[in-house]
């Protein structure tokens, strides 16, 4: 029976931790050898041994258990004081054997972290505001703002969150303001005079925003019988323009889609490194229930989750905004409201109660909604790929390590968390979760499949050094703790006996 993708991808979590397992276990392989304590195995897996082979004084076996390994060196049971016992070495080189293991997975992570950025780069982090939409009749619409649009500067000063746009404009109502836009590679410059009293929910400019990060959407699925197939988009087509607009993010996409309900629109993708121009009928996106609260007028209603919002009072509801409109001009009436419900339409009553200042109608009725998504709409589904910015040569090496710290420092922060919060049993997996969580970010990831993997690698690296300096018992933490207290006791040591005894319960438990 041929493998799936997906648990192929999952089991490449059993050679990613074998490595990093191995890799560890070489640290504390070369940091004894330094010292001069004898190294009796190496072993790789844990035991029943399948095979196992002597050189050079070392056996070197192979054991049935894949995960996990082991370094048995001389003295590790407490008893042994002869010549190459760890028993003999004194505490600084007992505590360099012991963090020797987590350092070399610090060292592979931070080499590993460099190789992705030479050869891949960093992500691009920097952020744009994106018109979503452009109210009729609107100062925006005057300006000839549409979606799409980034707007790139107010009064000749970049902004690029929608904070700092806020900042910019919103002392401004009644004054002109400059303001530049970003249309493809043209930027335009244009004025606005913001609103002193807006109409609800259209802001000063008459505008919808939102603010993203360059990013890229690639086509994974695409359902028979969709617009999208209509199209002839295919699953790995990248989509790179829409209505002639060069795409910087997919926020700029789904805007853009959104936009133009109803009408055909050019979209160009790009296929096996070749571009092909496609046109596709947007349809309309339907507006449902998501959620429905007892003794209120939506479940008086005998409104339910899930159902389609048609029409209010006999006007469409095309949007959030046309939906919240006739709930706003229903209030304090009763009005048909007609929804499909498992395909099929039916017609309710609903009262709008009278509503108070500010008060949103769909707090009122009891009940919340979506838009649907325009990919849904489409019949399509994505993912959404970070772009990255090449290196120069000589800043590989910084960048990398920042990378590496960042993982690091996140690392430290969930065990701070842990620690002062408690832990969530949710959150915690063990190698099949491990395989899961890999087999997911390979399959919705649209970076290329070595870099994920490296990332992958990069955080598991970094987590089991940090996991093996924990001072618990059985850990090379709790190890390197007998040997703390050994130097803060003068250099009396705790028995290796008793040492034995504390790291055998930590495994029991």
């Amino acid at each position: 029976m041929p493998i799936s993708s997906g648990l192929a991808f999952g089991l490449l979590i059993i050679p990613i931790l074998a490595l990093l397992i191995v890799i560890h276990e070489f640290g504390h392989f070369f940091a004894a050898r330094s010292v001069g304590v004898k190294v009796e195995e190496f072993g790789i897996g844990i035991p029943p041994r399948a095979r196992g082979w002597r050189r050079n004084g070392v056996l070197w076996s192979i054991n049935w258990i894949p995960f996990g390994g082991f370094v048995r060196v001389k003295g590790e049971d407490g008893a042994d004081m002869g010549e190459g016992s760890m028993n003999r070495k004194g505490p600084g080189q007992r505590a360099f054997f012991l963090v020797a293991g987590s350092a070399m997975n610090f060292i592979a992570a931070i080499i590993l972290s460099i190789v992705i950025v030479a050869f891949q780069g960093v992500p691009d982090t920097t952020s744009n505001i994106y018109i979503a939409t452009v109210v009729e009749g609107s100062p925006a619409a005057g300006a000839g703002w549409q979606p799409g649009d980034t707007i790139h500067a107010v009064d000749g000063e970049v902004v690029t969150t929608s904070g700092q746009l806020q900042d910019a404009i919103g002392d401004r109502a009644g004054e002109r303001v400059g303001v530049t836009i970003r249309r493809g590679d043209e930027l335009i410059e244009t004025s606005v005079v913001p609103r002193e009293d807006p109409p609800a929910r259209q802001g000063a400019t008459g505008i919808e925003m939102v603010q993203g990060s360059p990013s890229i959407l690639r086509i994974t699925d695409v359902d028979p019988g969709s617009a999208a197939a209509a199209a002839g988009w295919q699953s790995g087509d990248e989509i790179v323009a829409i209505d002639g607009i060069q795409l910087e993010a997919e926020a700029q996409a789904r805007n853009l889609f959104a936009a133009n309900i109803g009408e055909e629109i050019p979209v160009t993708v790009e296929r096996d490194g070749q571009t092909v121009e496609t046109t596709v009928t947007m349809p309309q996106l339907t507006v449902s229930l998501t959620q429905v609260l007892t003794d209120t007028p939506a479940s008086d209603a005998r409104l339910y989750p899930a159902d389609i919002l048609n029409s209010i009072d006999g006007q469409p509801v095309t949007d959030a905004a046309a939906f919240l409109d006739l709930l706003e001009a229903a209030e304090g009436t009763t009005v048909p409201v007609e929804v499909m419900r498992e395909d099929r339409p039916l017609t309710v009553n609903l009262t709008v109660p009278a509503l108070d200042e500010d008060q949103n109608p769909l707090d009122a009725i009891g009940a919340n909604a979506r838009v649907e998504n325009p990919y849904e709409a489409l019949g399509t589904d994505g993912i959404i790929g970070r772009v990255y910015n090449p290196v120069p040569a000589g800043q590989v090496i910084p960048e990398g390590w920042a990378q590496f710290w960042e993982i690091t420092s996140g690392t430290f922060a969930q065990l701070r968390t842990m620690v002062t919060e408690g832990v969530d049993p949710n959150t915690l997996v063990g190698p099949v979760g491990m395989g899961q969580m890999t087999s997911e970010l390979l399959t919705q990831s649209a970076t290329p499949v070595w870099v994920t993997l490296a990332i992958i690698t990069v955080v598991i690296s970094v987590s089991l050094g940090v996991l093996n300096l924990m001072p618990l018992p059985a850990l090379d933490g709790g190890r390197l703790l007998f040997v703390l207290i050994e130097v803060l006791r003068g250099g009396r040591r705790i028995s290796p006996e008793k040492e034995g005894l504390v790291h055998l319960a930590g495994m029991v438990v």
